[in-house]
């Protein structure tokens, strides 16, 4: 018996018990797996074997590296012998739609580990760990192993980047659903989205192929448009989190530096976790004649962040756009804030929401702002240049909430900055050993005068990013410019 059939049969199997292949179904998927691998069955077919999915990658691999396909070609390959034996995207609205919210989440989540569209394998190599502090709040580092980093000045370019006939037009966009994948984009065939319609727009719901925390969902704008922070975007956190009370919701910013990497099309990020921001506790209560059913307080973290709770949305709605107006809008040279040059905006707001245990809504707002200026030319209230070896990309919704994405080439030069001192290398014989370590001198200089670890540097750096973040050290001036 060819070895290929027995493969194909297994994978059937997982189909069927695993993604709801129906039987009439995998017969037809049978044939187009015999077309794809080229074999066909000369006699009885094998007995299934229970296989996990990460088998399938696996085996699928081996076949095309024999075959002499190419890495990217056979990632695509992959993606394709997933979608015939997933169910239809219909099928999996139909479902879905069918289902409590918890259900639903957790169904569509598991299909998408089961399908390989969820890389839980990759995900799973994350190296994370818990930052705690006698002084403060603590915070979450991981070490990022499935994705490359991004520059701050390759995102702004989205938000300039011509019209020109691309497709799909970036990788948020609907039609990535089934999309076949090329040299510049991953393949799509396995995604499958869930519509949705918040505030009378139309939406759909996906997960992360390589999520940064649990059920790591992303709620995506049917148009391709422009992120933007406004009083529709936050009604839309809130129809979102009306329909799914599980989870938490979070936009990014909607400017670069301060928003996240894709600047071009309106999306959110949630999914069943609570971040180290959520946990923080009120550093002090913002008293206010006007609004009656809302606690409005300031927290106890390392940015600067505001927190709406109660039960009234409506109120909470316009405290939120208040803050938001009267942040646009605030200027404090002395301070560094500047809200507007020429026609170019540099304050906005990260905003947060969920719903805590008592069943009262917890807006968290983080006022952000990047201006630049010739000392900080990446922006002010950016990582600052001494902690660019650890991280130099923009803090996104995710890190300002105290989980840190931190990139791969970390678990390489930490063995690296581990191997100087425990051998007390000079910087002429590290850097003729190591060349990439010029710009790890700081954390070396540091780890041997306060004799430290290298997570608890990494830790350190963690939160003192998150202070150079924090656009406030007069925070007075502004609270008395809100109308409360």
């Amino acid at each position: 018996m060819n070895k290929y059939i027995q493969l194909i049969e297994d994978f059937i199997y997982f189909g069927e018990s695993k993604l709801d292949l129906d039987k009439l179904d995998a017969i037809q998927a049978r044939n187009k797996l015999y077309d794809e691998l080229k074999v066909y069955p000369s006699e009885a077919l094998p007995k299934a074997i229970s296989r996990d999915v990460n088998y399938f990658v696996d085996e699928f691999n081996k076949y095309y590296s024999l075959n002499k396909v190419d890495s990217m070609t056979a990632n695509i390959n992959i993606s394709r012998l997933f979608d015939i034996i997933s169910p239809r995207p219909s099928e999996v609205v139909n479902k879905f739609n069918k289902m409590s919210s918890k259900a639903a989440t957790l169904y569509l989540y598991n299909l998408g580990i089961n399908n390989y569209y969820i890389h839980k394998k990759a995900i799973d190599k994350n190296v994370e760990w818990k930052a705690s502090f006698k002084d403060g709040p603590s915070i979450e580092i991981s070490i990022n192993l499935s994705k490359p980093e991004k520059n701050n000045k390759d995102i702004a370019k989205l938000l300039s980047a011509s019209k020109e006939v691309n497709y799909p037009s970036c990788v948020l966009c609907k039609e990535n659903l089934g999309f076949a994948g090329n040299a510049k984009k991953a393949p799509r065939h396995n995604i499958r989205i869930i519509p949705m319609k918040f505030n009378n727009e139309e939406w759909f719901m996906q997960y992360s192929p390589y999520g940064y925390f649990k059920e790591h969902m992303i709620l995506v704008d049917s148009k391709h448009e422009y992120m933007e922070i406004s009083p529709r975007i936050f009604k839309i956190l809130f129809g979102f989190l009306n329909r799914f009370p599980h989870y938490s919701i979070v936009s990014n910013a909607d400017l670069p530096i301060v928003g996240g990497s894709i600047l071009n099309h309106e999306h959110f990020q949630g999914g069943n976790y609570v971040f180290p921001l959520q946990k923080a506790k009120d550093l002090f209560i913002i008293k206010s004649k006007k609004y009656k059913h809302t606690k409005i307080s300031f927290l106890d973290f390392y940015n600067t962040s505001f927190k709406l709770t109660g039960k009234d949305e409506k109120e909470i709605l316009k405290i939120a756009s208040m803050f938001l107006d009267k942040w646009r809008k605030y200027t404090d040279k002395k301070a560094n804030i500047i809200a507007k040059t020429s026609n170019t905006l540099h304050n906005t707001i990260t905003p947060i929401l969920r719903k805590n245990n008592k069943g009262e809504y917890e807006f968290i707002m983080i006022l952000r702002n990047n201006f630049a200026n010739e000392e900080y030319p990446d922006g002010i209230y950016h990582v600052h240049p001494e902690y660019f070896a650890i991280k130099k990309e923009g803090i996104g919704a995710i890190e300002a909430m105290g989980r840190f994405i931190l990139p791969a080439r970390l678990v390489r030069q930490i063995k690296e900055v581990e191997d100087v001192i425990k051998h007390k290398l000079s910087k002429k014989e590290y850097l003729k050993k190591y060349p990439d370590l010029d710009i790890f001198e700081n954390m070396i200089n540091y780890m041997k005068e306060n004799k430290v670890s290298a997570k608890e540097y990494i830790n350190e750096v963690g939160r003192n990013i998150l202070v150079n973040t924090s656009v406030f050290k007069y925070l007075d001036k502004f609270i008395k410019s809100l109308d409360l």
